[in-house]
């Protein structure tokens, strides 16, 4: 399984993306960091290399002090080439969907400037 870290920033840059795309709008005023809280993760099977699922908080801190915060669990997996994946649904043929983050480094709702 990923390192905490790991998966903090992946969450962190999910949550970004999402914002980005207008599928969630962080209610702060003025965005300072966008962070994921410490996570409870747990592997969905006993083999190594098994999805996972953690659950947490995504917080969208602005200026100020304000925090807006979002709840998850995702289902995640560790891909070859040391990323992780959210699975993100099936397709129309029922295979599944995983996706992984671009970085926060490029968003244009939480790259810091």
């Amino acid at each position: 399984m990923p390192s905490q870290a790991q998966v903090r920033n992946t969450i962190a840059d999910y949550f970004c993306e999402l914002a980005d795309q207008g599928r969630i709008q962080p209610r702060v005023k003025q965005l300072v960091r966008a962070e994921s809280s410490p996570l409870n993760c747990g592997a969905l099977g006993e083999a190594p290399g098994s999805n996972f699922v953690c659950g947490g908080e995504m917080r969208f801190i602005g200026k100020g002090s304000e925090i807006d915060t979002i709840t998850f669990s995702p289902t995640l997996r560790y891909e070859e080439d040391g990323r992780i994946a959210f699975y993100v649904g099936d397709d129309e043929e029922g295979e599944e969907v995983w996706r992984v983050p671009a970085p926060r480094s490029t968003s244009t709702t939480c790259a810091m400037r």
